[in-house]
């Protein structure tokens, strides 16, 4: 494990890092985060000691690489599967693909992504954001979806140190039935708004609104449009936001 105080982001750090060929399960923390960023490049950052916000390093096997994106799922059930194992009990579900929600607020958020070198892959880095405490949270005015945090949510303090190790460990567990049925199955049980109306939105593209009916066995998202029609859309540069926001 590396840690820093403060650094751009850990994802970038990673990407660097994987020049050097490190091991599996390499890991960046830091304690602020000046310059990260979420999916489409939206920022994320950290202030000192309210998040917990970190990277590390796998590297997928041949079956694993046919199904990359699903990383981010299998990192936001190791958030879920870790953030259960402290009292008391909250709803906690996944926004399609990988944004965690407590009580329907995002609480965490994970980004994964691959370096190539030709066509063959150096690695892959996963960064995961967690709102520890509500000094986390940027301005009401400046959130795209409400937001919350872990201890407000749960009622208590929690240690940042102690959350890390349970994702870890539960990433770990989950990463031995990846990416079976039984995993796919596991990921539709925590996603959100399963059944509802909801909106897509895709950058540059017209939003397209219908009912979020699940996922097919990559991952793509099945939404039921108004005239009967289903949709698929894969893992990437698409939003879903519920119609009830």
């Amino acid at each position: 494990m590396r840690w820093h105080d403060t650094l751009p982001s850990t994802n970038t750090y990673a990407l660097e890092w994987l020049r050097d060929f490190p091991p599996e399960y390499s890991l960046i923390a830091t304690d602020q985060q000046s310059a990260g960023y979420g999916r489409n490049q939206r920022s994320w950052h950290s202030r000192a000691g309210a998040s917990l916000t970190f990277s590390f390093i796998v590297h997928p096997n041949q079956v694993e690489q046919g199904v990359m994106p699903l990383f981010s799922a299998l990192a936001a059930l190791a958030v879920c599967k870790a953030i259960a194992s402290y009292p008391p009990n909250i709803d906690i579900s996944v926004k399609w693909p990988n944004d965690v929600l407590l009580n329907g607020k995002k609480a965490a958020g994970i980004l994964a992504e691959a370096a190539w070198q030709g066509d063959q892959l150096m690695g892959l880095v996963i960064g995961i954001g967690v709102n520890m405490q509500p000094t986390s949270l940027p301005p009401a005015d400046e959130l795209l979806f409400p937001a919350t945090s872990l201890e407000q949510t749960i009622g208590c303090s929690i240690d940042r140190w102690d959350l890390l190790y349970h994702i870890l460990q539960a990433f770990v567990a989950l990463r031995t039935s990846f990416p079976s049925p039984e995993f796919m199955d596991a990921w539709r049980c925590k996603l959100a708004y399963l059944g509802e109306e909801v909106t897509i939105s895709k950058i540059g593209k017209e939003c397209q609104k219908g009912i979020f009916i699940g996922v097919d066995e990559q991952g793509y998202l099945l939404l039921k449009e108004k005239n009967g029609r289903i949709s698929t859309f894969p893992l990437g540069d698409v939003s879903l936001r519920p119609n009830t926001l």
